[in-house]
């Protein structure tokens, strides 16, 4: 008897445990114009400096790993000026969220698998940031086929700032990044390596810029049930999902050790 009150008890604790999370599941989309997730502490990426909606939506990708493939979810919310017919010199802001599949995990190593230089680490709402700076060529932007803004300024590709941090035991990948289009004159690339990664005060202003684009929130109380929170719509077909699943990097398994 002893022993099935012990049980009872055990299944008891467990459901109030459990329950909870059924009624509250995780959820991840837009809140506003916000990309959002509701998990405990919940996340916010909000675009500042008149950048206005340019497209939004989810995207099922397969990430490699060191013996195949995994899989992971993207959410993403883009954010450009000026928007068409705007005025403004033009920027886009990229927001991710990036949700492995429960027996995957993200690595310690976040750097964007290209040529990254101001590399800087730190905390931003309790989360701990990676920064680095890089060119980002035209066939390697997975995104650009995504935005509602004019094209035209972007084709010789973008001066990027990417921010990204690890949330939920390493489960999750958080992507800013902020973009300006390389000139195709100014920087023109030579041997490969646009001018503009020469000039330290143009880098230094440009990294100021990125840093004021965008605010990454933590907050409380009812964010965390998810209502303010809508699902977002399938990304189109030109969005590419293995240009997009190298640009976010490889996954590893979920062995249950040190995070």
């Amino acid at each position: 008897m002893p022993k099935l009150i012990v049980l009872a008890l055990a299944v008891l604790l467990a459901g109030l445990f459990y329950a909870p999370m059924h009624r509250n599941p995780v959820r991840r989309g837009l809140a506003g114009d916000m990309l959002a997730s509701s998990a405990r502490p919940a996340l916010l990426v909000r675009a500042t400096h008149g950048l206005a909606p340019a497209g939004a939506g989810v995207a099922d990708i397969a990430p490699e790993t060191a013996s195949a493939t995994g899989s992971a979810r993207v959410y993403y919310a883009l954010h450009a000026r000026p928007g068409r017919g705007g005025t403004g010199d033009p920027a886009r802001l990229v927001a991710l969220l990036v949700e492995a599949s429960s027996e995957y995990r993200w690595p310690l190593d976040v750097s964007s698998g290209l040529p990254e230089m101001r590399a800087a680490s730190g905390e931003l709402a309790g989360m701990t940031l990676h920064a680095a700076t890089f060119a980002l060529p035209p066939d390697k932007d997975a995104l650009a086929p995504a935005f509602g803004d004019d094209p035209a300024p972007w084709g010789a590709g973008a001066l990027v700032r990417r921010f990204t941090g690890l949330a939920e035991m390493r489960h999750v990948k958080v992507v800013v990044e902020y973009r300006e289009p390389l000139e195709e004159t100014r920087d023109s690339p030579r041997f490969g390596h646009p001018a503009v990664l020469d000039d330290p005060a143009a880098l230094a202003a440009f990294e100021g810029r990125a840093e004021r684009a965008f605010q990454l929130e933590r907050p409380g109380g009812d964010w965390a049930k998810g209502r303010d929170i809508s699902r977002l719509d399938a990304a189109p077909e030109r969005v590419q999902r293995r240009a997009l699943a190298r640009m976010l990097g490889i996954l590893e398994r979920d062995r249950g050790d040190d995070r």
